[in-house]
């Protein structure tokens, strides 16, 4: 009995070890300041990947939220290989200026352009990851950045403050991927789901949860499927360069 307890303890401090090891060669995360075209302070946490050129996935946040809501997922997608821009988007979290959609599409390119000059993205490409408002932002920021491979909407709307885009999923993801997610009972998020779904021309994946937790709330609630979900579109959108 006390071999087999030694066994055991031994084996858990080898698990700890390994998880340790793994933790340590991790680069370590970067919170980049950057000025907007207007001037707008802007905050970001990049993580650098282990593996040259990596993939690149940009987050994007919901409404009246900030880069702490990808947190959770943050560990599995730095485990699988991708680096990761985790940004507050423009009045929200540390950015500063006010809540003006139109400015906030355009600051993806400067995001785009400021990974470009880190030499970033470029060969790997990249993806965007939004929720909710973050999901719409995503979607049409993903259509405009040639680099872009694909979009992971949780969430999305087909018009949430003005941003609509149905368009972009439909036209300029044409020949690229996206991924839909949405639980049923949120009713607004689930009806442009399946709206465009059906007009889309690209490779869209659906998926709609039971219940009505929206954008990265689904993490609280379906975590292990979403996160699941996610990785697996990943892969296969970025399989060709594996």
């Amino acid at each position: 009995m006390r071999r087999f307890s030694t066994i055991i303890l031994l084996s858990f401090i080898m698990f700890i070890v390994v998880l340790t090891t793994t933790a340590q060669d991790l680069p370590a995360q970067q919170t980049i300041n950057r000025q907007a075209a207007d001037n707008i302070s802007l905050v970001a946490d990049f993580y650098p990947a282990t593996g040259d050129p990596a993939p690149v996935l940009l987050l994007l946040h919901m409404l009246n939220s900030n880069r702490g809501a990808w947190e959770p997922l943050i560990p599995d997608l730095r485990e699988a290989g991708y680096a990761i821009l985790n940004i507050d988007m423009r009045g929200h979290g540390a950015s500063g200026g006010d809540r003006v959609w139109d400015s906030t599409i355009a600051d993806m390119q400067g995001w785009v352009d400021w990974l470009a000059a880190q030499g970033q993205s470029s060969e790997a490409g990249l993806a965007i990851i939004g929720g909710s408002i973050g999901a719409n932002v995503a979607l049409i920021s993903c259509a405009e950045t040639e680099t872009c491979r694909g979009a992971v909407a949780l969430s999305p709307g087909l018009d949430y403050r003005g941003v609509k885009p149905e368009s972009a999923l439909v036209d300029g993801l044409a020949d690229r991927s996206a991924l839909l997610v949405a639980a049923q009972n949120d009713s607004s998020s689930s009806t442009a789901i399946r709206q465009m779904f059906l007009n889309a021309k690209g490779d869209v994946t659906a998926r709609l949860y039971p219940g009505r937790a929206h954008g990265t709330r689904l993490f609280d609630s379906e975590y292990d499927s979403v996160s699941g979900l996610i990785l697996a579109w990943l892969a296969e959108t970025f399989g060709e360069d594996e």
